[in-house]
């Protein structure tokens, strides 16, 4: 005598596929429905609306205004910060200031004289300079 063997797989596959061939066509006329132009059409036309209500949004966004607003509240601070810091360092300033004076006036003489020759060697050499760096930016770039 010969026992016969359950195939479960078999039992499962028959249950599956007999499932699949009854909800094929209900499953195929949902995704059919899901794509028709009009659905299509609706969704674009949301995301057409959504996408232009975020450009009107930020369009409507005055950002002189905001940064106006922020400086105006960080100056104040910023300033009744700086006020001590400048109170030190205020004497020190006055002291390089007069200590740099006495050369300044040396110096200020000198460079009127010094300029307008200066004025005439930057004229006639800048050319040179000009074409100097453009033939070896060319070299550089040949390379």
């Amino acid at each position: 005598m010969s026992e016969s063997k359950t195939n479960i797989g078999g039992i499962l596959g028959n249950v599956m596929g007999g499932m699949m061939g009854a909800t094929a066509p209900m499953m195929t006329g949902l995704i059919k429905s899901m794509l028709s132009p009009g659905l299509i059409k609706s969704v674009t036309g949301m995301i057409l609306d959504i996408l232009g209500a975020v450009v009107e949004a930020i369009s409507s966004i005055d950002i002189g205004e905001i940064l106006s607003s922020i400086l105006g509240a960080i100056l104040p601070v910023a300033m009744k910060l700086l006020d001590p810091l400048l109170d030190i360092l205020g004497p020190i300033i006055d002291a390089l200031l007069d200590m740099l004076t006495p050369v300044i006036a040396i110096v200020g003489p000198l460079l009127e004289a010094i300029g307008p020759m200066l004025s005439a060697l930057t004229k006639a050499a800048g050319p040179m300079l000009g074409a100097l760096t453009k033939g070896l930016g060319g070299l550089g770039s040949s390379a």
